[in-house]
């Protein structure tokens, strides 16, 4: 076969999709996603009981470092809030078909791309407490100021904060092109 035969012999239609596998993929989706939001909080409430010691063995002894942990003990809080929020979502219906189905994943997909595009709007001011607890405790609280570890925590919240716009983009569009995707296949069905 040469290759405008090929061409000629490709099916014309495509393949149609049972409403047993959009729910399966739905499901899927949803499953993955919370099992990443338990393995997140599960971290989240660890570096929280990380940061409580912390409090604990200088609380006497340096009051700025404390108010750092504090502050990253009511973020992480505040995070786990935010993230049951964004997990817990609407339940899909048993009896609904396939479009439907296809409608309701595309919900999930563009919550969860906002949820990644937009994050870092409210990270950002909810750690900046944080590191600006910690660098004045670095300063005051040390009798020789280690300026390195003070250059050190700046260059880390640079890249840091970076890094979690970067990444929030570059997942957004992942969940951009799988709206596409089922856009696509809604024109289709």
């Amino acid at each position: 076969m040469n290759a405008q035969e090929v061409w000629q012999s490709q099916a014309i239609e495509a393949p149609r999709m049972s409403l047993a596998y959009v729910r399966h993929v739905a499901t899927d989706f949803e499953r993955r996603r919370r099992q990443r939001a338990v393995v997140g909080s599960v971290l989240m409430l660890g570096a929280a009981g990380f940061n409580g010691l912390v409090t604990w063995q200088f609380l006497h002894t340096k009051p700025l470092a404390v108010a750092s942990s504090a502050c990253t003990v009511l973020f992480v809080l505040y995070l786990i809030f935010r993230l049951h929020r964004h997990v817990t979502a609407e339940s899909m219906s048993a009896d609904v078909g396939v479009l439907d189905t296809l409608h309701y994943q595309r919900r999930q997909l563009e919550r969860q791309r906002d949820w990644r595009r937009g994050s870092w709007r409210w990270i950002l001011p909810g750690l900046l407490p944080f590191y600006g607890f910690m660098l004045a405790s670095l300063y005051f609280e040390n009798d020789p100021v280690p300026w390195k570890s003070i250059s050190f925590i700046v260059l880390v919240l640079i890249v840091s904060f970076g890094m979690v716009v970067l990444e929030g983009e570059r997942k957004a569009r992942r969940s951009q092109r799988e709206i596409d995707a089922l856009d696509s296949l809604s024109r289709d069905l």
